[in-house]
């Protein structure tokens, strides 16, 4: 009898486990994929454009240095002087984070440009220049991080940034029939014949 009883708890946990093991796994959450929101002319007015701005005003105002009286909306580095973590060189240290962060959302696949033209996401030398941009990008939050103004280092910043800048819209933006023409892939010119 009581190896009948045994075989029969047995019995009762094998088929409550074999019950439980049939019922259907929760489904995984899908793996989440970077999706454009925005077209390349807003992320550029909302994220590079400001941001350079920080990085340009360091060649008239110190972001170490209190922000002049009744300045709370005049230059980029100010503008938020009443909130430390937002002002000075924190300024400068997002400034640099931002810049780099934009090179990587300017080559998120299947984002359009402000006329409708797919991002040239595909060609080396966007990628180049998203590449240069990230790296400036870098020097700048290595240069907030330090905490020393020196002049000659923020025009040097500065330049280099302006130059990425221009690298891109000198053949990308800055076109003979623009906005229509922005984004647009050019053909190479044919070799000079000799």
């Amino acid at each position: 009898m009581k190896r009948l009883c045994a075989l029969i708890a047995v019995a009762a946990f094998v088929a409550v486990g074999c019950n439980r093991a049939s019922q259907p796994a929760e489904p995984a959450a899908a793996a989440f994929t970077p999706t454009p929101h925005g077209t390349l002319l807003q992320v550029m007015r909302g994220l590079p454009f400001p941001q350079s701005n920080i990085v340009f005003d360091m060649q008239s105002n110190d972001p170490g240095k209190p922000a002049k009286a009744g300045d709370g909306t005049g230059n980029a580095t100010s503008q938020y002087s009443t909130i430390p973590e937002y002002a000075g060189w924190n300024a400068i240290v997002t400034a640099g984070v931002a810049l780099q962060e934009t090179a990587n959302l300017i080559l998120i696949p299947g984002r359009k440009c402000g006329n409708g033209q797919p991002v040239p996401v595909d060609q080396e030398n966007f990628k180049k220049w998203a590449a240069d941009l990230s790296t400036i990008g870098a020097e700048v939050q290595k240069f907030g991080e330090a905490k020393t103004y020196n002049e000659d280092a923020v025009l040097e910043l500065a330049g280099k940034l302006s130059d990425a800048c221009a690298a891109c819209h000198d053949v990308y933006r800055n076109t003979p029939k623009e906005p229509e023409d922005r984004c647009l892939v050019k053909a190479a010119a044919p070799a000079a014949a000799k």
